[in-house]
């Protein structure tokens, strides 16, 4: 097989794991040639991976069927999931200063980690977004640094799934 710059994509689901294969064309934009797809009822269930080992060999299986397609190695394989064991949770972090102070960047990292390190029960935090920032006279900022305040809340949204998830499928976040 000739080497190039093949990209895939892979989701993986109850019913079924599907990927899709292709180049990124000058514009940005990605030109799909090639697809293929497994059934996901043996290893997968409501959005988690139960079965390690069927999950291993249905990748390979797609990386396989596509990469026959295209007649071509690919370079980068890209997984996603969904299903019932990724969703969001809301959450905020609030901070009362001593005196009335200019909001810094070191003080909303902490804010941010006072975040990732709320307990969920057998929930791992993927991803936090950060929504907005609620300051002592109740003004809504997006990005609160270099703001005059005494007291700051901010809301997060946390983006989680089961432990086991992430466990399961290695994913490095």
């Amino acid at each position: 097989m000739a080497t190039t710059e093949f990209i895939a994509a892979i989701e993986l689901s109850t019913s079924k794991i599907a990927g899709v294969a292709g180049k990124r064309n000058s514009d940005g934009s990605i030109q799909v040639l090639a697809y293929a797809q497994e059934n996901g009822t043996p290893c997968i269930h409501k959005g988690g991976i139960y079965n390690i080992d069927k999950t291993v060999q249905a990748l390979h299986s797609i990386i396989h069927k596509l990469e026959s397609q295209l007649d071509g190695s690919i370079a980068k394989v890209y997984t996603g999931i969904g299903g019932q064991s990724l969703h969001t949770v809301e959450n905020s972090v609030s901070r009362t200063l001593e005196e009335e102070q200019i909001v810094s960047q070191e003080l909303i990292d902490e804010m941010r980690d006072d975040n990732l390190n709320m307990p969920h029960s057998d929930l791992t935090i993927l991803d936090v977004i950060p929504q907005e920032y609620k300051m002592d006279n109740n003004t809504l900022q997006a990005d609160p640094v270099g703001v005059n305040t005494a007291h700051i809340v901010g809301q997060y949204l946390n983006i989680v799934a089961r432990a086991t998830l992430k466990k399961n499928t290695g994913i490095q976040f």
